[in-house]
């Protein structure tokens, strides 16, 4: 006897593992795993899955219905937000997952609006969207679940930005851009009103789905980028060129580089993999050119360019598949875009108090000669006043505590946007004679023994709300529900805007353990049967058992089947008790493989009532008498039977043949038997015949 982990197999309990498969720990809200950095991350493919999950109570307007859905927060750190959850697309799947849909809100988990919201009801097995404005330094929450009551593994991406203005499918009115910041693009669609601005002897060819952007180099250097499409599998194809007559004049533009590289059609996806997925400019690449299919060395990727001072550049990204969705944007290199750069300076620096200290923010900003800029400002939350216009300087006093993020936004009279943001940390203003109170409003103790399923939920009152809550001292959340406890004493905080605090002790306690012993292993000799006597601590009469190999058992319900394995096997057997809890453990029984066979070496079959007959005898091991065939000294078969049961002596030989008594002679047998572990042995010998 021996214990085992209960991670079950569906091949081994199909009919009870609903029951020991647990829920995600991001099941729901309170449980929403926290995304770091969110500046165009993601996740690796099928890192995260809804299998198992359970239902919220919150619907978004976009989902027919939610059945399995699991949540993710992140804390904004830019205005805009882009978010993908990439399922069993085509040839580059994020996993396994169908139709997925997702939401995205604001608020806390006791309070969530909801700002965006996505659903794939076109089998693409992608969702996205864009959702904002966002207010840096706040917590955002994303379900993500599926349609159709779908689960699987996904992909998750999500890029936190700062928005460039929408995308535009001509030249002369494309994007000015006065940075190298990252950003998204939603979607692209059609090649805008001039349809013949790329050259027809281009690697591209054709402008399909397009969107341009410009810039002017302020610092000469290189420049890469990597385009990566926000549905895997579209092909993505781009130009670089030098607009010779300035940034306004898209007249004669030279071409520097040209990438279109793609599907092989005919070929195996395996030979043209290369040329998917992300492309761009890059260090590595010495090619200029990539043109459409995939030649041999093609990469998706080609040089990158030297950019120099005051000279202008424009980037056409064509979306060749043409499926409408978008692409991120990723630029690297030593050379600079011009335009304003923004800055501010924080007086005083640190030490600033709640309700007590004045923040001035005084702009830092270079804009070039000529640029003019309309300011925005964005001092965080509890800022009073929370943004402001204008290139100040601007006095705040803040009534909460906490780190706070500061935004700049510049946009000139071009439409380029830049974009600033600081972190600073304003200390707690607690009044000393504050009335903040805790208070435990419920528990609930773990159902099984060890498990972490328990729940502590408190609530406050007095002090300044809104208040936060810690099951640690550290991790502060904006509700008073704590899950996935396991047993123990917890001592759980609240905390005010203000910085005040309070706090009290709360147990849970585990139920007695469920414990499951098969008994001791047993050793049978072939065709004999154990008696299995399972014990279980506590019992109950709502128990619920399992045993494997129902077929081998007597019963496969009940504590003490009778066991007749043909070979050696090991029993498990599975417990659920009356709330779901449950345990295993398994018994060996050991099958010693003797086959007691008795063949006789004479015979005297004279009717007298003994050893008249010849045949085999055997014990419970053996089935039946596959054959027994007996042959004369000159090898004629004088008697043959088939599949005739062990000791049935009328079956076998009487002495005779053709109906004719033998004499007295030696005769030579085969027999064959059949054993009930599927084994057929030979046997053969002399058999004299006395008359």
């Amino acid at each position: 006897m021996y214990r085992i982990l209960l991670t079950l197999s569906l091949a081994i309990l199909p009919f009870c593992c609903t029951q020991l498969f647990a829920q995600p720990s991001n099941d729901n809200c309170l449980g929403a795993i926290v995304l770091g950095d969110v500046s165009n991350w993601c996740s690796d493919p099928g890192e995260f899955s809804n299998a198992n999950a359970t239902p919220a109570a919150i619907v978004p307007f976009c989902f027919p219905s939610s059945t399995h859905d699991v949540w993710f927060r992140f804390t904004a750190v830019a205005t805009d937000v882009y978010i993908t959850v990439v399922g069993n697309t085509g040839n580059n799947p994020g996993g396994t997952l169908e139709n997925p849909q997702f939401a995205i809100y604001s608020g806390n988990c006791g309070n969530l609006t909801e700002l965006q919201c996505a659903s794939d009801g076109f089998g693409f097995n992608i969702a996205e969207s864009f959702a904002g404005p966002l207010v840096p330094g706040e917590t955002y929450y994303i379900q993500v679940d599926a349609r159709d009551g779908n689960v699987g593994s996904f992909q998750l991406c999500v890029n936190n930005f700062n928005q460039v203005p929408a995308a535009s499918s001509d030249c002369p009115t494309g994007v000015i851009l006065c940075d190298k910041s990252s950003f998204n693009v939603e979607s692209v669609v059609g090649p805008g009103l001039l349809t013949n601005e790329i050259d027809p002897n281009s690697c591209i060819q054709l402008e399909i789905s397009s969107a341009w952007y410009k810039w002017t180099c302020d610092e000469p250097g290189t420049l890469t980028f990597t385009l990566t499409p926000n549905n895997p599998s579209d092909d993505l194809d781009f130009a670089v060129y030098e607009m010779p007559n300035g940034i306004d004049d898209c007249s004669d533009l030279l071409e520097l580089r040209c990438m279109a590289s793609g599907e092989n059609v005919g070929d195996p996806f395996s030979v043209w993999e290369p040329c998917t997925g992300p492309t761009g400019l890059d260090l590595a690449s010495t090619d200029l050119v990539e043109f459409a299919g995939c030649a041999q060395g093609d990469d998706n990727f080609v040089a990158a360019i030297t950019m120099e001072t005051g000279k202008s550049y424009a980037l056409v990204v064509n979306n060749f598949s043409n499926t409408g969705s978008g692409f991120a944007v990723d630029f690297g290199g030593t050379g600079t875009f011009l335009g304003p750069e923004p800055g501010f300076t924080v007086d005083p620096e640190l030490g600033n108090q709640c309700d007590i200290d004045m923040v001035t923010f005084t702009d830092a900003s270079t804009l070039p000669p000529g640029i003019m800029g309309a300011y925005e400002w964005f001092f965080g939350s509890g800022a009073n006043p929370p943004v402001a216009t204008g290139v100040g300087p601007h006095e705040v006093v803040y009534e909460s505590f906490g780190s706070k993020s500061i935004l700049l936004r510049i946009t000139t009279e071009e439409g380029c946007i830049v974009t600033e943001v600081t972190e600073i940390y304003i200390e707690p203003c607690c009044d000393p004679a504050n009335d903040l109170m805790i208070g435990l409003d419920d528990t609930s103790d773990p159902p099984c023994f060890g498990e972490e399923t328990g729940t502590v939920a408190v609530s406050g009152s007095g002090g300044n709300p809104d208040y936060q809550f810690s099951i640690d001292g550290e991790d502060f959340q904006p509700i008073g529900q704590f899950i996935n406890l396991g047993s123990g004493t917890y001592t759980v905080y609240i905390q005010d805007i203000k910085g005040c605090l309070d706090s009290l002790d709360a147990s849970l306690f585990d139920p007695p353990e469920l414990i499951v012993d098969a008994g001791d292993d047993q050793t049978i000799n072939l065709g004999y049967t154990a008696d299995l006597d399972a014990l279980v601590i506590p019992g109950g009469t709502q128990d619920t058992i399992y045993w494997t190999f129902p077929e081998l058992l007597s019963c496969d319900d009940c504590l003490d089947p009778t066991a007749a394995p043909p070979t050696t096997t090991t029993f498990q057997i599975t417990v659920e008790n009356a709330v779901g809890c449950t345990d295993a453990d398994s018994v060996t029984v050991i099958v010693l493989p003797l086959r007691p066979i008795y063949i006789p070496n004479a015979f005297t079959p004279n009717f007298d009532g003994a050893n008249d007959y010849f045949t085999a005898y055997g014990g419970a091991a053996a089935v039946q008498i596959k054959t027994l065939q007996v042959y004369d000294r000159w090898g004629n078969l004088v008697f043959a039977a088939d599949n005739i049961p062990l000791g049935d002596e009328l079956l076998g030989w009487d002495g005779t043949f053709g109906g004719q008594t033998m004499g007295s002679a030696v005769f030579a047998y085969l027999i064959e038997v059949e054993f009930i572990d599927g084994l057929i042995a030979l046997y053969k010998g002399d058999l004299t015949l006395i008359r």
